[in-house]
């Protein structure tokens, strides 16, 4: 604001006193501006591709739980492990007695050499009396007893040495492995119990293979399928996965597939999504499992912030920049996807849309565009 001040002082000497006789001031009023402009950001519409994403906290189980019973009747007499102890495939466990059936195979044996012996003599006698016959000195009733004697002691050693099989077969059974690697979950006997055919000895729990059991709501029901990809985190294992690319999930995470769906146990209104894998490492039967589930995906969607979608009286609007003003439009919203909206009408590719500063603004209104692409 600027003055303009003229004074007039006259000194009067009168009585000694200073008399000021006039001071005036001039003061100019201030000159209204025009609007002032909002700064905004934007950003360029493009079509993107975009997944319909489904979370769930489900637990994982073990896909092989075998119980291990004993297939011969015999006494125990070494225990080689623990409950809570791992297992590799193939590890020896438990050894049974064995001794029965050493001396099954040790006279299963001495009788294939008293048969090799009997068929190598039978054998001579039926080429001797085939010569005989030649010499008209035996009948041939004579011949076919001797071939029908060698048939029949083959037939024993054929006998003897299945009989032979059985024995090392059952030998070999007295050594109790593991068929998968796992844990051992509980151990049913001690070294001199004596273990009946068919009695349980030891139950284990496989981790090999496991199964992610995922609840969904049944409103889900239709869209869920067997062939998804699903992604899994477990917070157990925070560092086994091989993915990066994990919807909203911890990274990394594993990338696995439906399988198969079954109806919840009980009166839940929800569907079991159940997935298969190999362990990846580190995963354990019994542990939570993150996961997010791709329903579908849209390869064209066009999609905005959604703080750029501002609620009006006429619905849903959006602002474009046009040059140095905002340009109010109408649009129809389809799904969040986040921090995202899908826009369903009302918007084209590359036009350019107002984000931070469009809820403070009206159609028309001046701009300052402080970022753009």
């Amino acid at each position: 604001m600027s003055h303009v001040c003229k004074k007039l002082a006259i000194l009067l000497l009168a009585g000694g006193a200073l008399l000021l006789v006039g001071c005036e001031e001039e003061e100019q009023t201030p000159t209204s501006s025009g609007p002032r402009a909002l700064p905004v950001t934007v950003i360029t519409s493009r079509l993107e591709s975009v997944a319909v994403i489904e979370r769930t906290l489900g637990s994982l189980v073990s896909k092989q739980a075998p119980t291990l019973s004993a297939e011969v009747a015999a006494r125990v007499v070494e225990v080689l492990i623990d409950e809570g102890e791992r297992v590799a495939r193939g590890q020896l466990l438990l050894r049974l007695d064995d001794g029965d059936f050493q001396l099954e195979r040790q006279r299963a044996e001495a009788e294939l050499q008293r048969l090799d012996a009997l068929i190598e003599n039978q054998q001579r006698r039926l080429q001797r009396n085939r010569t005989l016959l030649t010499q008209n000195l035996i009948s041939q009733s004579d011949v076919d007893e001797s071939n029908a004697e060698l048939r029949a002691l083959q037939a024993q050693l054929t006998a003897t040495r299945v009989q032979l099989a059985q024995a090392e077969r059952n030998r070999a059974r007295t050594e109790i492995r593991s068929p998968v690697a796992g844990e051992v979950e509980r151990r049913l006997v001690d070294a001199g119990d004596w273990a009946g055919q068919g009695e349980p000895l030891i139950q284990l729990s496989s981790d090999e293979t496991l199964r992610a059991q995922l609840p969904f709501a049944e409103a889900l029901a239709d869209q869920l399928r067997p062939g998804l990809p699903i992604w899994l985190h477990s917070p157990a294992a925070p560092a086994a996965g091989q993915s990066d690319l994990c919807h909203t999930l911890p990274t990394p995470c594993l990338a696995v597939t439906l399988t198969e769906l079954r109806p919840t146990v009980g009166g839940g209104r929800a569907v079991l999504a159940l997935a298969e894998f190999p362990n990846p490492g580190g995963w354990r039967p019994g542990a939570s499992v993150d996961a997010a589930v791709e329903l579908y995906r849209y390869e064209e969607a066009l999609l905005l912030p959604a703080v750029s979608v501002v609620p009006r009286p006429t619905g849903s609007v959006i602002f474009l920049r046009r040059d140095d003003k905002a340009e109010q439009r109408v649009v129809r919203t389809g799904r969040r996807f986040g921090e995202q909206m899908q826009i369903l009408e009302g918007l084209e590719p590359g036009e350019q849309v107002i984000v931070d500063g469009a809820g403070f603004l009206t159609d028309g209104a001046l701009i300052q565009v402080e970022s753009a692409p």
